[in-house]
């Protein structure tokens, strides 16, 4: 259908499909489809993804491509982001990728993934007061973290290589949650962020959204909105931090309201939100449905 317009991410922990349809300014979502793949837990040290986690997304792939029947192929837009931006065989999953989706893959640049990012979070953001607001957007990714500061267009750009599906497997030895594990995320989440000597302009935001499945879980975790806006803050982290530790092993992490494939990267997820707080003195989060998809569409549309 001629309207119809589709964007795929292809992230380090899920990959995702949202179909559109642009009939109505800006679109009317028909669909949003995703599956967990954690292709950043394929990377060996070396920066090799294992054939293992090319299958996983490979396979993947052919399940996603019925979601795509009715878009015309000049109308998919397809972009990879972390992992396949750092693995050094990345070619061998995408030209077998490309031919399964028939259409060119797109491998952003982390200051491309940050700018559509901070464009999605924008587009998503209905009320004019916050709208009006410079933003500090954070998106935690499987494999990448974004931090981008703008008003209505992204001013300052930073990618950092941190994610959740990266710090499960680096600071939970043997998948087992303990508080000393947590707390050691944490610390190297904040001393990423404290090292990167981040200029005085990014003290100036009047508000901070997140976006990404990560804060989508904790912010839903929080129970708290502010004008139909979910949020969390330092009082509401703690409390989930507890719920964490109830459990022994990552596997085991099934909360009330939690989607059941986000239990496992939700410690280290958490670990990387609780540092950046610390580091940058955040204390409120809202969260915005809008992220990389949505500025990709944007992007396309325009």
């Amino acid at each position: 259908m001629t309207y119809l317009v589709a964007a795929i991410d292809l992230g380090s922990n899920s990959f995702h499909v949202t179909v559109v349809d642009t009939a109505e300014a800006p679109y009317l979502i028909v669909s949003r489809s995703g599956e967990k793949v954690q292709l950043a837990a394929g990377l060996d040290e070396q920066g090799f993804l294992s054939q293992e986690a090319i299958d996983r997304g490979l396979n993947c792939l052919q399940r996603l491509v019925p979601k795509l029947k009715q878009v015309a192929l000049k109308n998919c837009h397809v972009v990879a982001t972390n992992t396949l931006r750092v693995a050094h065989n990345r070619m061998h999953f995408i030209r077998q990728a490309e031919a399964i989706l028939g259409v060119p893959i797109r491998v952003l640049t982390g200051e491309e993934e940050a700018s559509l990012i901070f464009s999605g979070v924008v587009g998503e953001v209905s009320s004019p007061d916050y709208q009006l607001r410079k933003k500090l957007v954070i998106d935690i990714g499987g494999g990448s973290t974004e931090l981008i500061l703008g008003q209505q267009h992204p001013q300052h750009l930073q990618s950092f290589p941190m994610g959740c599906v990266a710090f499960s497997s680096q600071f939970f030895p043997h998948r087992k949650i303990q508080q000393s594990y947590i707390q050691n995320a944490v610390e190297a989440a904040k001393n990423i962020i404290d090292k990167a000597t981040l200029s005085d302009s990014w003290d100036s935001w009047q508000m901070c959204i997140g976006s990404s499945g990560t804060i989508k879980a904790l912010a839903g975790l929080s129970r708290l909105t502010d004008h139909g806006m979910p949020y969390l803050d330092l009082a509401s982290m703690n409390q989930v931090e507890d719920q964490l530790l109830a459990f022994e092993n990552l596997d085991e992490v099934v909360i009330e309201g939690l989607r059941p494939d986000r239990g496992e990267v939700l410690p280290a997820g958490y670990a990387i939100l609780k540092g950046i707080m610390l580091s940058l003195n955040l204390d409120r989060i809202y969260f915005s449905t809008g992220a990389l998809r949505e500025g990709v569409l944007l992007q396309a549309l325009k």
